[in-house]
């Protein structure tokens, strides 16, 4: 194998474990935008002879982790996760926060890291950067690790942007759901707006619309987006009038749970 041939095999590899985490990130309610991932390289004006990846936040999620944007959650091949703030020098929260317990720890070690982190960024980890292998050094043995998390070539799943693409959606429609089902009461809130941001949210609907997969939430923006049209002006009572999603979620629930019963009643 080339050289060029390894850091693109790495590469790969490493998308798919830094996936990995971001679908138990994600399905515990962490907004990820990116995953990025890199392999060994050389430039006229840099070199860098290892492994890396990185899960980014939405803008708002990163803000919220230390009060000014710019925190990521990284993975180096020499020293595992940690959370920087490459964006902010002189953030509040100081250096990286290392996690330790190992080179590769399970995505719920890293969920709980993150958890950790976002209750007192004191107590996440440490400011010590552990090393757990030589920089450049036995790409087989790493590669060989990292395969753990590669799904089989023949799945769907094979393919690293489109696994993140559908996990996502998957993850935003289980949210939508859970919030259109509550249990018990859903009270009428009032949000003032103005006519040009409910315009703009309706934008933004559509644009979900257009934006996720077959598997998104693309069915539930559309009825959403329809809702609220349809409630423009309308008064209390076009609440009740115009429920589309509410009623297609609700419809959902059912047959999720009228699935689960079957499933359990041949099991048992």
């Amino acid at each position: 194998m080339t050289g060029e041939q390894m850091s693109k095999t790495l590469a790969f590899h490493v998308e798919h474990y830094m996936i990995a985490v971001a679908e138990h990130l994600m399905a515990k309610g962490a907004p990820i935008s990116l995953v990025h991932s890199c392999g060994p390289y050389t430039e006229e004006d840099h070199v860098f002879p290892d492994v890396e990846g990185t899960l980014y936040f939405s803008k708002r999620f990163a803000e919220q982790l230390d009060g000014r944007g710019g925190v990521d959650l990284h993975w180096a091949g020499t020293s595992g996760w940690c959370l920087s703030n490459l964006d902010v020098p002189d953030s509040p929260n100081g250096d990286a926060r290392w996690m330790g317990n190992g080179l590769m720890p399970e995505p719920e070690r890293v969920a709980a890291f993150l958890d950790t982190y976002r209750l007192s960024p004191e107590q996440a980890g440490s400011t010590e950067r552990p090393y757990y292998r030589s920089e450049g050094s036995d790409f087989p043995a790493l590669l060989q690790r990292l395969a753990a998390y590669v799904p089989p070539r023949d799945s769907a799943g094979y393919k690293a942007r489109p696994r993140f693409s559908t996990a996502r959606d998957q993850a935003y429609s289980r949210r939508i759901l859970d919030a259109l089902t509550p249990q018990g009461k859903d009270p009428i809130v009032e949000v003032p707006l103005r006519s040009s941001e409910l315009e703009a949210l309706l934008h933004l609907l559509e644009y979900a619309q257009v934006s996720s997969g077959g598997l998104g939430p693309n069915d539930f923006a559309s009825l959403l987006a329809s809702d609220l049209e349809g409630r423009r002006g309308g008064g209390y009572d076009a609440v009740e009038r115009h429920r589309s999603a509410l009623t297609e979620a609700a419809a959902r629930r059912q047959r999720i749970e009228a699935h689960r019963r079957r499933q359990q009643g041949e099991g048992g």
